[in-house]
């Protein structure tokens, strides 16, 4: 970005351009009667991969990655819509009604989805620390996410889980799992009650805090033990990948989290709703984080990393086919040591090789400043917050409805997305609520 006279900054965050530096070509160096001016060549030249447009603009915002962030919130909103359609379940997921129409295309969906879904936002979630921290330093990074993540998460457990606890009551009550009288005692069978007390899906943002805060004292102590001169010095700016690197750099990845899967695998396959952290789930997705801090250190070569991107989509179809025949053998309880190994490897190799692919064609298609992804990006946050109790209402609400599977799914996708976005242009972005997401936006 230095080299295209451009300052990397945090988003909300304005300067203006440096000019490029400038030297004067004699006339008998271009064979021309008069002298020319060009731009002089920077030491990062090297780095020509990445399109000028998939830099980051003058607010410090990369459109691609911003694109993808949206993205994959939509995407949220499509598997947290099939649940309710699926053939099988995920362990300890107590959803909040199980409906009669059912395809097993809706199990591979949610299972695709999730293998790579939140590798993708951790991995964003580390770039974009990185960014701050460079920015505004620790203890800037930290201020900014007490105020865009901790205030969010406390608003959301005091307001979003009351709401999604009637909602998925009023579910069990309708399916025949508990009883009113359970329901106004709070309390219930086993299967719920060991389910029942936690963050629902506002635990990526209390992973997101903690992850952060684990950031900044690493960092501080590899500074304190460098010393001043070196406190800037423990990540240092990687070189641009060579070819043969950039196209197998998911497999070395993938090494160290199919390692975390093998010893527990649980923290992919499994869920656990409860405000305790899961220490397995904060090292498993931490890797993650890290990876993509460590990305924004070397953000010239964001091109090079990731032009393999085709290739690295195509490869993850048949580790999508082989994560999903051992995870049947999983699910079932057929699954032996081997099997747990083949699946800590799939699932690992599916979430590398999509994130690479999808961040590579993101940077490719989708850094064109468009309002459209612009708009979306700033949405996702809310639509995230609010999404899930409107998905179980409008499940509810059509369980026993003579309708197929795949249509009450379009039709969850198409009420819950056209909801959450008219709640956020009325009620949420040019309000203080969208100031403390997303900051302030101006009226068009």
């Amino acid at each position: 970005p230095e080299a295209q006279g451009r300052v990397f900054l945090a988003p909300g965050a304005h300067a203006r351009p440096t000019p490029p530096r400038r030297e004067t070509i004699p006339a008998s160096r271009v064979g021309l009667g008069r002298p020319r001016v060009a731009l002089a060549k920077s030491k990062d030249t090297a780095a020509t991969a990445i399109p000028a447009r998939a830099l980051p603009t003058a607010e410090g915002r990369i459109v691609a990655l911003d694109a993808l962030r949206g993205a994959a919130t939509c995407l949220g909103v499509c598997l947290h819509a099939a649940v309710s359609y699926m053939n099988g379940r995920m362990p300890g997921l107590v959803w909040v009604i199980h409906d009669g129409a059912t395809s097993l295309f809706f199990d591979g969906l949610f299972w695709w989805l999730h293998s790579f879904r939140l590798p993708l936002f951790f991995f964003l979630a580390g770039f974009f620390a990185a960014m701050l921290e460079g920015a505004r330093g620790a203890r800037g990074l930290l201020a900014h996410r007490a105020r865009r993540v901790l205030v969010p998460f406390l608003a959301g457990c005091l307001l979003i889980l009351p709401i999604s606890f009637y909602v998925w009551a009023t579910g069990w009550m309708v399916s025949g799992r508990c009883s009113l009288k359970e329901v106004l005692a709070i309390k219930f069978g086993p299967a719920i009650q060991s389910e029942l007390y936690g963050p629902l899906h506002l635990w990526f943002l209390e992973d997101l805090l903690l992850l952060t805060l684990a950031w900044c004292a690493i960092r501080w102590v590899a500074g304190w033990i460098k010393g001043p001169k070196g406190r800037g010095a423990c990540l240092r700016t990687c070189p641009t990948p060579r070819p043969w690197l950039a196209l197998t750099l998911p497999l070395w990845l993938s090494v160290p989290t199919a390692l975390i899967l093998a010893a527990n695998v649980a923290p992919v396959v499994a869920h656990r709703n409860s405000f305790l952290p899961d220490g397995w789930r904060l090292l498993y997705y931490g890797a993650y984080f890290v990876a993509g801090a460590v990305l924004h250190h070397g953000r010239h070569a964001l091109g090079d990393a990731f032009r393999y991107w085709g290739a690295h989509l195509a490869l993850s179809v048949p580790a999508s086919v082989g994560m999903l025949v051992f995870l049947e053998r999983h699910l079932a309880g057929e699954a032996g040591w081997g099997d747990r190994v083949g699946l800590a490897a799939a699932l690992s190799l599916v979430a590398w090789l999509s994130l690479f692919g999808l961040l590579g064609l993101g940077l490719r298609c989708l850094s064109a400043e468009r309002r459209a992804w612009r708009y979306l990006a700033d949405a996702s946050y809310w639509v995230y917050l609010c999404h899930l109790p409107l998905v179980g209402l409008i499940q509810l609400d059509l369980e026993g409805a003579p309708l197929p599977a795949g249509l009450k799914f379009v039709v969850v996708v198409g009420l819950t997305a056209g909801l959450s976005l008219a709640s956020y242009q009325t009620l949420v972005r040019h309000t203080f609520v969208g100031a403390c997401l997303h900051g302030r936006r101006a009226r068009a």
